[in-house]
């Protein structure tokens, strides 16, 4: 799948809010569970999907970075390492991940490169040397290509949708994860 490439000016951007804000946000409560989560979404989403559970790489490649990535990786170069993957259990669909990372932070984790089908949260949840920023919200609509990518050959109808994003640093070497829920977690509650 070839994600669309839209040009930067032609969205707006995305109102991202912190935690305190997302309690005045109408969200589901499941869903609110699922945002909130600090653990590794990976294995909760495997331990409640059992051996039902699938993540599938849509892509990996090199691209130009979003002005506002660049920002966040402190990227000089413009180009980053872009990993796409869609989790999902028993059937459905469930949450949609883009992971950004800057050559520096593949140059010094050459590893991060050759994830394969190995979740990127699972990779770095049992090292000691990294660290995650709080998490970011916001609800995401058809005109933002991130809801665009998510929802892409999957059948779901464009609408809106909550993400979430983070940092993650490896010592000082710093990896961008978006995280669009899809409405097939809504089905899986809370474990």
């Amino acid at each position: 799948m070839e994600p669309v490439k839209a040009a930067q000016s032609e969205h707006p951007p995305i109102p991202w809010r912190g935690a305190a804000d997302l309690g005045d946000c109408q969200v589901d409560e499941i869903l609110r569970a699922w945002l909130q989560d600090g653990g590794s979404l990976t294995r909760r989403l495997r331990r409640i999907g059992g051996r039902g559970f699938r993540l599938e790489v849509l892509t990996e490649r090199w691209e130009q970075a979003r002005e506002e990535d660049m920002r966040l990786l402190s990227c000089a170069s413009g180009r980053v390492r872009v990993r796409r993957v869609r989790l999902s259990a028993g059937g459905s669909q469930l949450v949609y991940a883009s992971t950004r990372m800057p050559p520096e932070t593949l140059a010094r984790h050459p590893w991060l490169g050759r994830l394969g089908k190995k979740p990127l949260g699972e990779a770095l949840a049992d090292r000691t040397d990294v660290e995650r920023t709080p998490f970011e919200f916001a609800e995401i609509s058809s005109q933002d290509p991130l809801l665009f990518e998510a929802v892409n050959g999957t059948g779901i109808p464009p609408g809106k949708l909550w993400t979430r994003r983070s940092l993650f640093f490896i010592g000082e070497l710093p990896i961008l994860v978006y995280e669009v829920f899809l409405p097939g977690l809504s089905g899986y509650g809370t474990d």
